[in-house]
C-alpha cells in the first residue's frame, strides 16, 4: 500500500497553540490557501482508496478533494484526532495551571486516561487497527486526518519506538507519503504546501 496522509490546513487553534482534538476550530486564511495547494497536489495522483476523519476540519478538505478526484471519502472513526477531554481548548500552560495533577500524569504516562477524554495507548490502538486492515492491500490510499494520527502512523509503519514519533514535525497542510510492502515501510516524502511567507 502507498499511503498519502494529509493533515488538515491551519486553524485558529493552531495559531493560538491550543490543545484541541475533537473541538472545532475555523481555518485561518493560510489554512484556506493550503486547501487549494493540497488540491493541486492530489489531482496529479491516481487514488484507489479515500478515507477521512469525521471531524469537521478534515471533512471540509475531504469534500473538496472528493469533488476534485471524483471519489467520496469514507468517514473513518479510527483516524479521528485524540480526545483531550478536560484539556480541550486550553493552552499547555493553562491546562497545567488548572489541572496540574492530570496534566503531569498525561505528559508522563501514555496509559493515563484524560478525564472526559482518552489515553495515548487506546488512541494508538485504534489508529493501528485501521492501518492493519489496509496496509497489505495494493494501490494508493489518501487519508485526510490529523497530526497525532499521522505521527502514530509514521511510528507504526516505519517500525519505530513510540517516543520516536516526536522527531517528526507534522505541520498543518502537510502531506506525508509512505510506501508499505512486505512488512516494511519507507518514508517517501514530507511536503509542507503553505506559501513560504505564511509558514509559522
Amino acid at each position: 500500500m502507498k499511503f498519502i496522509f494529509i493533515r488538515h490546513g491551519e486553524t485558529n487553534a493552531n495559531v493560538e497553540q491550543l490543545i484541541y482534538g475533537v473541538t472545532h476550530s475555523d481555518f485561518t486564511k493560510n489554512g484556506l490557501d493550503q486547501i487549494d495547494r493540497i488540491l493541486d497536489y492530489i489531482k496529479l495522483k491516481e487514488i484507489d482508496y479515500f478515507y477521512s476523519s469525521p471531524l469537521e476540519r478534515t471533512k471540509i478538505i475531504a469534500d473538496k478533494i472528493g469533488e476534485c478526484i471524483g471519489k467520496k471519502a469514507v468517514p473513518t472513526e479510527e483516524v479521528r484526532e485524540m480526545n483531550y477531554g478536560i484539556f480541550e481548548g486550553m493552552t499547555s500552560n493553562s491546562a497545567l495551571e488548572k489541572y496540574p495533577e492530570e496534566y503531569n500524569s498525561f505528559m508522563s504516562d501514555y496509559g493515563f486516561i484524560i478525564p472526559e477524554g482518552e489515553n495515548v495507548l487506546d488512541f494508538d490502538k485504534r489508529v493501528i487497527s485501521f492501518l492493519d486492515k489496509i496496509k497489505n492491500d495494493n494501490g494508493t490510499s489518501v487519508i485526510v486526518t490529523h497530526g497525532g494520527v499521522i505521527r502514530t502512523a509514521i511510528m507504526y509503519l516505519l517500525n519505530l519506538h513510540s517516543e520516536d514519533r516526536w522527531h517528526f514535525k507534522i505541520l498543518p497542510g502537510m502531506i506525508i507519503e509512505i510506501e508499505y510492502k512486505n512488512g516494511y515501510g519507507v518514508l517517501v516524502q514530507m511536503q509542507q504546501l503553505a506559501h513560504p511567507k505564511l509558514n509559522k
